[in-house]
């Protein structure tokens, strides 16, 4: 019965992340097509883009935009790519497939912890031959989850870790040192954050391990799998996690000097000024704020992420409403019973948003924090579980279990709704709708310009161009080594270069005004273009508005 329904779970998780994958979420970002991309590179070359070996990836990282990407979902990728081609379903399924598993390996820790605080899982009594239990209750809540539903649906490396990590920890309490040691290792090579929380993660397994567990060869095979990652964070090929860190502002520390300035002219010592205004308590300051926001229920149960660009709909919370109160109800059940299974727990879900608390930006990011969504759902379940055990009492258990089927089937259905028929004027612009309909329609027109310029206002636009047009890996690999050293010109990114080039297609700025030599086309943004430019044919988005315009210029 259980065997049975845990399938039924996988299969609704794979249903509600599979179906339409190359249609939701709408757009596609430049960095799912460099991670296509370049799986299609290494199948085809041994290389990346720029010409790297698949085995020194580990040490160096992805270069892609001159963002340093870590090298895991690329690989993961290659399967689906040689199998289904260069094109966006290939490079979303293996995440599809990752949060499908995910749900199997919230099962198993949910049972592992379960059962050490309860031994054996509690039957909750549904009446005859029905079974209800935490660990069950986890696996559907996650396959459900907005949260992970949403990040399993895009080629958004973040998403990894909620498979990876749950997994590794579910074999280190399960006692299987080398394996617990090698999913970890992997979840180092799968996600910024995942790097971030290594260490603290460790220790805290180091804290509650089993006596079963062998902890010399864990400890060898962890450190082993991690060595290429750590030679790539002191190599300078971390530079993406410097450029988001919230101890290089944006302003450069103007907000400080402002602050320190504004209380000396008020008539504040300036040696007072510097202990109530400096770069030490500002950072600790934007920490706090950041790291509560990602407790609160606007992000969690309203309001949602700040921003759509990874498939997450704003203006919705990450969680479903009705999770509140059975997340208060883990948190009444840790008080009153505080065995060091729940605390494990609650230290996870409290140390987890950390890293999305140490990056700038507008905060509520949905991505960064996405670590949460197991040890929350699972914290969750076992609130559910709680309160089950406590209204069977007083309340016919078909009825409790009628009514909460109903308020989640009623969440699930709204969501849906708002995922479906709403995401594509929602999050369709933040996604970059219109790459797809624009470079297809480009490749086929271009034989007919020697020479094509496309607008850097596109984001990376050279990738989609590879990505749609499947251009020969080699045929890149020998223009990338003519591009721009970045980090000599002070440059972050590619695209903030004016003038690389593959073929004739040429990249940057359009120079509308300057004179042809030969037929022109070019491809950018309606705003590089006046608005009295004619033009070849433009892109609308799902809302209507006009979101990449193609025009041409003919010598005079």
């Amino acid at each position: 019965m259980k065997t049975l329904g845990l399938i039924g779970i996988l299969i609704l998780g794979l249903a509600l992340r599979i179906i339409w994958l190359d249609k939701y979420p709408p757009g596609f970002t430049p960095d799912e097509a460099a991670f296509g991309y370049n799986a299609y590179s290494l199948i085809q070359t041994g290389k990346d883009e720029w010409g790297t070996a698949w085995y020194s990836l580990p040490f160096t990282n992805l270069k892609s935009f001159g963002d340093y990407k870590l090298p895991l979902y690329a690989f993961l990728t290659i399967p689906s790519i040689k199998y289904f081609g260069l094109n966006e379903f290939s490079v979303r399924l293996p995440n599809a497939i990752i949060g499908t598993l995910a749900v199997l390996a919230i099962y198993l820790l949910t049972k592992e912890l379960f059962t050490s605080l309860y031994s054996p899982p509690p039957n909750l009594g549904w009446g005859r031959g029905v079974v209800l239990d935490a660990p069950m209750i986890a696996a559907l809540l996650f396959a459900i989850s907005p949260w992970s539903i949403q990040l399993s649906r895009g080629a958004f490396e973040a998403n990894l870790v909620t498979l990876f990590l749950p997994l590794g920890l579910y074999l280190f309490l399960s006692g299987s040192a080398f394996w617990s040691a090698v999913v970890l290792g992997l979840n180092f090579y799968s996600y910024h954050s995942a790097r971030l929380l290594a260490l603290p993660v460790i220790l805290i397994l180091l804290f509650f391990r089993p006596a079963k567990i062998r902890l010399s060869v864990f400890l060898v095979t962890l450190v082993l799998a991690m060595v290429p990652g750590i030679w790539s964070m002191f190599s300078g090929n971390s530079s993406r996690v410097t450029d988001v860190s919230i101890l290089s502002p944006t302003d450069d520390w103007q907000a400080v000097s402002d602050r320190r300035f504004i209380a000396r002219i008020s008539g504040l010592p300036d040696s007072l000024a510097r202990v109530f205004s400096n770069k030490l308590n500002f950072t600790f300051s934007v920490f706090v704020h950041n790291y509560l926001s990602y407790f609160s229920p606007q992000f969690l149960f309203t309001q949602g992420p700040a921003e759509g660009t990874y498939g997450m709909l704003p203006g919705r919370g990450v969680l479903y409403l009705i999770e509140l109160p059975l997340l208060i109800s883990f948190l009444v059940l840790f008080i009153k019973k505080p065995r060091k299974e729940l605390l494990l727990l609650l230290l996870l879900f409290t140390l987890t948003p950390i890293p999305a608390a140490l990056a700038k930006g507008p905060g509520y990011a949905a991505n960064r924090a996405a670590v949460m969504i197991p040890f929350l759902l699972i914290a969750s379940a076992i609130g559910l579980a709680y309160v089950i055990n406590s209204l069977i009492k007083w309340i016919a258990p078909r009825l409790l279990l009628l009514f909460t089927i109903t308020i989640y089937l009623l969440s699930l259905l709204f969501f849906l709704e708002s995922y479906i028929y709403h995401s594509g004027s929602q999050i369709g612009p933040a996604m970059l709708y219109g790459r797809r309909e624009a470079f297809t329609r480009v490749a086929n027109l271009s034989a007919e310009f020697p020479e094509v310029r496309i607008s850097r206002s596109l984001s990376e636009p050279h990738i989609y161009l590879a990505f749609y047009t499947s251009l020969l890996p080699s045929v890149y690999q020998i223009s990338a080594q003519n591009w721009p050293d970045l980090k000599s010109l002070g440059l972050k990114f590619l695209d903030q270069y004016d003038g690389y080039t593959l073929g004739k297609y040429r990249f940057g700025d359009l120079h509308l005004s300057d004179p042809v030599t030969v037929p022109t086309l070019f491809i950018g943004s309606p705003s590089d273009f006046p608005s009295h430019y004619s033009e070849y044919f433009h892109i609308d988005s799902p809302d209507g508005r006009s979101v990449i315009k193609v025009a041409r210029k003919d010598p005079i």
